[in-house]
């Protein structure tokens, strides 16, 4: 039982990790395309959306731990990217 439970997450964590790979390479393509400029205009408008909805919701809205876990790994991700710049 153990094994499938494991197979099964390390499934997950390929899945997931094959995603951001193929959302970074979307990303890079967008960024060649329209200039970092804009990419850095995007990417303040997409902070501007989270904001708005996360200060629209109440914390018991907040019921999936591991979706706000996931958020919070990419919001870090995206800190140390802006770090860098």
């Amino acid at each position: 039982m153990a094994t499938k439970k494991s197979t099964a997450r390390d499934t997950k964590l390929s899945t997931d990790l094959e995603d951001r790979e193929r959302m970074t390479e979307k990303a890079l393509v967008a960024i060649r395309r329209t200039g970092p400029a804009a990419a850095l205009e995007r990417c303040s408008r997409l902070a501007d959306q989270i904001e708005a909805k996360l200060s629209q919701r109440q914390l018991k809205d907040l019921i999936d731990p591991s979706a706000v876990a996931d958020l919070q790994v990419f919001l870090e991700r995206a800190t140390a990217v802006l770090k860098k710049l």
